[in-house]
C-alpha cells in the first residue's frame, strides 16, 4: 500500500473544498454588502441575506473558522511530496537542480494566472487601485509578480496570493531542512515547535507559524506513515474499524475545540494547525480515499449495529466508490488555480453575484463551479498556446538536463 501522486491530488481536493468554505463564511463580513478588501475603508454596508439551515450562523462561522487549516494540509503536502519526489529522483539530478526545477514550475503557474488576470482587469482600473499611479506602480507589480510581495510588504492584486511568498520560501529551505532532516528525523519535528519559539519569532511570520506541517510531512514521507498507518487499519476486523471510526470523530471533534480555544488554542496556532492538517489528512486517506466497498462490512453492520452508526460508517468508509475519489483527484489538480482564482469571483469583481443566492451552500457551490470551470478554461489555453512545453523549455535552460519535476 502506498501514497501515491493520485492520493496527493485527492487530498489537494479536499483541502481546497475545505479554503473556498474557510474563505467563504469566515465571519459576518464576508458576505457584507461591500467586499470584504474594501470595508475598512467603507461606510454604510449591511449583508446579503443568507440562509445556513439547518445550521446556526454561528455554527457555520466555528467551523469556517477551524477550516484554516487547509493551508496547513498545503503545507504539509508540500513537504510531503517534495521529499518523496527529491528522494525518487536523487539518482538522476543534484538538489539545486531539483529546487531550480521545482520553482520553475510553481512560478509559471502562478504567472500565466498573473499575467491573464492584469490583463483582463484592464478596464477595471484595479491596477491604480492596488499598486498606485506613480512610479513605483510598476515596481510593486514586479514584486507582486515574482511572488514576493507578502514576504516584501508591497501591495497583492489578489489577497490570496500572499501564498506565493510562502511557497518559495518553503522550496529554499527545503534542501537545509532535508539534510537536517536525513540526520535527526523526529528531532527536527520537535524543534520546529520549539526553536522560533525560543529564538522569540513564535508566529510572527508565515513559516514559523507553518514550519511545523512542512516538517510533519516531511517527516511522514520519510517513513512512510501515511501508508503504515492505513494498513494497520485495514488489518483490524469490522468492529475494530468501526471503533477506530468513533475515537476519529470523537478525536476530530476534540481538536476543533482545542483549535478553536482562545487559550489553548490561537495562542498556539502554529502547533494546532499544524497536528489538526496531519489528523484530517491521516483520516481522510484512511476513510474516504481509495476505498472499496466490503459486502461482508455492509451485510454485518447493516444486521446489527445502531442505525446512526451505519450511516456514519457507511459514508466515510464503506460507500468510498471510485467516482467520490475520481471527482477530488479531478478538483484536486486545479488545486492551485482555483487557490489563485477564486477570491476575484468571491470578494474582488463578482461579490454581489457569489453570494447572491440565498442558501449558503448554493453560494459554495457556485464559487466552486465557477472557479474550476475558469481553472478548465485556462488549462485549455495553456495547452493551446503549449505553454507545458514552454516550461520544460525554461527548467532544461536553468538546468542544463531534461528531468521535469511535478
Amino acid at each position: 500500500m502506498k501514497f501515491t501522486k493520485e492520493h496527493t491530488m485527492q487530498m489537494k481536493g479536499i483541502a481546497i473544498i475545505i479554503l473556498l468554505f474557510h474563505h467563504c463564511f469566515l465571519n459576518a463580513q464576508r458576505w457584507a454588502t461591500v467586499p470584504y478588501e474594501k470595508l475598512a475603508t467603507t461606510k454604510g454596508w449591511g449583508y446579503y441575506p443568507i440562509s445556513f439551515a439547518p445550521f446556526s450562523s454561528h455554527t457555520i462561522q466555528y467551523l469556517a473558522s477551524f477550516s484554516k487549516i487547509c493551508v496547513a494540509m498545503f503545507v504539509f503536502m508540500t513537504g510531503y511530496g517534495m521529499w518523496v519526489s527529491y528522494e525518487s529522483q536523487k539518482k538522476k539530478t543534484t538538489m539545486s537542480n531539483y529546487i531550480k526545477k521545482r520553482m520553475v514550475t510553481l512560478m509559471t503557474g502562478f504567472l500565466i494566472i498573473f499575467v491573464v488576470t492584469e490583463v483582463l482587469a484592464i478596464p477595471t482600473g484595479r491596477f491604480i487601485e492596488v499598486y498606485g499611479h506613480d512610479f513605483r506602480s510598476v515596481v510593486y507589480m514586479i514584486i507582486d509578480a515574482l511572488g514576493l510581495a507578502k514576504l516584501l510588504g508591497t501591495p497583492l492584486f489578489c489577497l490570496t496570493w500572499w501564498y506565493m511568498s510562502l511557497a518559495i520560501v518553503l522550496i529554499m529551505i527545503f534542501p537545509f531542512v532535508h539534510s537536517i532532516m536525513e540526520k535527526y528525523q523526529w528531532v527536527v519535528v520537535v524543534a520546529s515547535i520549539i526553536v522560533p519559539r525560543a529564538c522569540g519569532f513564535g508566529q510572527s511570520t508565515d513559516l514559523f507559524r507553518y514550519l511545523l506541517a512542512y516538517t510533519l510531512g516531511m517527516y511522514f514521507a520519510q517513513h512512510d506513515l501515511l501508508a503504515r498507518i492505513k494498513e494497520k487499519f485495514m488489518e483490524q476486523n469490522v468492529a475494530g474499524k468501526l471503533l477506530s471510526l468513533i475515537v476519529s470523530l470523537i478525536g476530530l471533534a476534540v481538536i476543533i475545540k482545542c483549535r478553536q480555544n482562545a487559550w489553548i488554542g490561537w495562542k498556539y496556532l502554529d502547533f494546532w494547525d499544524g497536528f489538526a492538517a496531519m489528523y484530517v489528512i491521516i483520516i481522510s486517506y484512511i476513510y474516504i480515499l481509495n476505498g472499496k466497498c466490503d459486502v461482508t462490512v455492509c451485510t454485518e453492520l447493516n444486521y446489527g449495529i445502531v442505525p446512526l452508526l451505519w450511516i456514519v460508517f457507511a459514508y466515510l468508509y464503506v460507500s468510498k466508490i471510485p467516482i467520490v475519489n475520481t471527482i477530488l483527484e479531478f478538483i484536486g489538480k486545479h488545486s492551485m488555480n482555483i487557490f489563485l482564482i477564486h477570491s476575484f469571483y468571491r470578494d474582488v469583481f463578482f461579490h454581489e453575484f457569489t453570494y447572491s443566492f440565498y442558501y449558503a451552500w448554493l453560494d459554495y457551490i457556485v464559487l466552486m463551479a465557477i472557479s474550476l470551470v475558469t481553472s478548465i478554461v485556462l488549462e485549455w489555453f495553456k495547452k493551446l498556446i503549449r505553454y507545458e512545453k514552454f516550461i520544460e523549455w525554461v527548467k532544461r535552460l536553468v538546468t542544463k538536463e531534461g528531468v521535469t519535476v511535478h
